[in-house]
């Protein structure tokens, strides 16, 4: 992610939760693309990979 990217998901995660947030950046080659963020307990899972192992969820019924 660019600076300006990072910024930009820093300013979105602090007016959503109420409360200043601090990014602390792991790259995980096995995510494949998109980013996943964990807050508490909360996920927002965007990656590639999650959206690739929904797909085969719904195939396989």
């Amino acid at each position: 992610m660019s600076a300006e990217q990072q910024t930009r998901l820093q300013n979105a995660l602090s007016a959503r939760y109420g409360s200043a947030v601090t990014l602390n950046t792991v790259i995980d080659p096995t995510v494949v693309g998109g980013l996943r963020v964990q807050i508490a307990d909360d996920v927002i899972d965007a990656s590639v990979s999650a959206r690739l192992a929904d797909l085969r969820q719904r195939i396989a019924g």
